[in-house]
């Protein structure tokens, strides 16, 4: 009985004896592994002791590579770390002795603290009968029997600077059926040894690991970066009533004096320039022709998928075009399909003009082709206007009232686009043929008479372009549209002949020439009033 008892009470003892470290688990045989046999300091090693769950583990193994990160501050990316798995992947490839991994044989142990040698050179020192000996590079001959010498030799070039050596020499004697490898340097291995552990110690002061985002919290920070700033790219947040109007616009038929012409640039960029037509009923001129004060232009972009794809909601800059105003803009997006909301609003918030109109922006031709025709009711000078200015064309502003309407007093004008004509190798020049017709509904097509096209230089493009845009514009009439046309619908097609390629592209556009509001009718005559009965006499 007494043996019984003898036994129940070592049992609980035996437990009290265990290293702290049997109770971790994915660090229970940290202190084997290659950068704590070789890199651990003394301080490290008693601190390691005293751990005593994964999460005291995990941060001193944190902190361990913290204090070897030579660039902790700037980036997660540890070179000294990324360096050392790869002379360990290497150590284990070629030194493996036996059951024991070749990162922790004394082959192993130098070619991690110094790196790669300048060569290796091997010699079969012993062999058993009828076992061949060569020289070659290390572990290529070890054969089972085998006692090899294997010298690396380094130069000033390969060894680190800590080193303080011109050069260094070290063979080792291997012995693979004693699965032992003996170096016959020693003692200058363990000098090198001390001095690789206080030189990769480079943040000594270092108490609290650095923090580092996981590939996942990167990435996911990454995409919630560009998505704010592709969001912050569309426009300012919208108002609660703004945008509630502008929506209310959206679920509505196309309607109102909204000019849309989407462009595609030389460097693959897609803007689309908004117009908005705002007759002078609606918004009179102020003191000396001024324009409203006061007044606020809101635009909505919406994409097929529901989402803002630009929006602007700011003081509206009127500008003056006969006795009515225009106000416009040109907004980055990508190619696609879109309906576009815009309204006018008084300084009391009160809309004053509201359009709804879809638009296709298309992406950047790799072949000739020519972009949507618009059609203006004027074009002013614009002298000193920059080119990306919206709807800015050889130096002059095209006006269009939007949805396709002119009257009776309006010009004609056209701007299009045309990408990619060929250039002759010869002239270094291009030569574009333009004709211009126009077909009533009920009609027979009217050729409009146009100058001969000369040849022109190729403008000078933007160091980013891609592709070669040249702008063409022109009047077919200035005023006074409805002398030369009848009230009615129209298709007004421009066709492009690039005369060096051969090639034709052609864009229409409708318009409606409206009739003019008829004459007031004159009131009609009273009856005249019944004579009073004559007085009886």
């Amino acid at each position: 009985m007494r043996k019984l008892r003898l036994l129940a009470t070592l049992v609980p003892l035996v437990a009290l004896a265990l290293p702290a470290a049997a109770q971790l688990d994915k660090f229970k045989d940290w202190e084997s592994s290659p950068e704590f046999v070789y890199y651990a300091t003394e301080d490290e090693k008693k601190a390691w002791a005293g751990v005593t769950n994964d999460e005291e583990a995990q941060k001193f193994f944190n902190l361990f590579w913290g204090k070897r990160h030579p660039d902790y501050q700037k980036t997660a990316q540890n070179v000294f770390r990324t360096k050392f798995d790869a002379l360990v992947a290497e150590a284990d490839k070629r030194f493996t002795l036996g059951k024991k991994r070749g990162a922790l044989t004394e082959r192993g142990k130098v070619l991690i603290l110094l790196g790669p040698p300048k060569a290796i050179a091997s010699k079969v020192e012993s062999a058993d009968a009828g076992s061949a000996g060569a020289e070659g590079e290390a572990g290529s001959f070890l054969s089972r029997g085998n006692v090899v010498v294997i010298q690396f030799q380094y130069d000033k070039e390969q060894l680190p600077e800590w080193a303080g050596m011109k050069s260094f020499r070290v063979n080792f004697t291997v012995d693979e059926r004693a699965e032992r490898e003996t170096p016959d340097k020693t003692a200058d291995i363990k000098k090198l040894w001390k001095k690789a552990i206080a030189a990769a110690v480079v943040n000594p002061k270092m108490t609290e690991p650095p923090v580092y985002k996981t590939r996942e919290e990167y990435e996911a920070e990454m995409k919630a970066a560009a998505e704010a700033a592709a969001e912050a790219a569309k426009g300012p947040v919208l108002s609660a009533p703004v945008r509630a109007s502008l929506e209310a616009l959206l679920a509505k038929e196309p309607q109102g004096g909204l000019s849309l012409f989407p462009l595609a640039y030389g460097d693959k960029a897609t803007r689309l320039m908004v117009q908005l037509y705002v007759p002078a009923s609606v918004a009179p001129a102020g003191a000396a022709g001024a324009a409203p004060e006061g007044m606020k232009v809101a635009l909505l972009v919406r994409g097929k998928d529901g989402k803002d794809a630009a929006r602007r909601e700011e003081p509206a800059v009127l500008q003056k075009v006969r006795e009515d105003w225009f106000v416009d803009v040109a907004l980055p997006v990508d190619a696609g399909e879109y309906q576009v909301a815009a309204l006018l609003l008084d300084a009391s918030g009160a809309e004053k003009v509201s359009a709804h109109r879809p638009v296709t922006v298309t992406p950047l031709p790799s072949e000739l082709a020519m972009s949507p025709l618009l059609l203006a009711c004027t074009d002013i000078a614009a002298d000193g206007a920059k080119a990306e200015e919206p709807f800015v064309f050889s130096v002059r502003k095209f006006v269009a009232r939007g949805g396709d309407v002119l009257e009776k007093t309006d010009g004609l004008a056209y701007v299009a686009r045309v990408y990619n004509p060929a250039v002759d190798p010869a002239t270094k020049k291009l030569h574009l043929k333009r004709s211009i017709s126009i077909k009533p509904k009920n009609g027979s097509t009217i050729d409009v008479p146009q100058p001969a096209d000369e040849p022109m230089i190729v403008p000078e493009q933007t160091g980013s372009a891609t592709a070669l845009v040249i702008d063409l514009a022109g009047s077919i009439v200035d005023v006074n549209l409805g002398d030369y046309f009848r009230p009615g619908e129209y298709v007004m097609t421009l066709k492009i002949t690039d005369v060096i390629s051969g090639k034709s592209v052609e864009a229409k556009a409708p318009f409606t020439l409206a009739a003019p509001p008829a004459p007031a009718k004159a009131p009609a005559a009273k009856a005249p009033a019944p004579k009073a009965p004559a007085a009886k006499k």
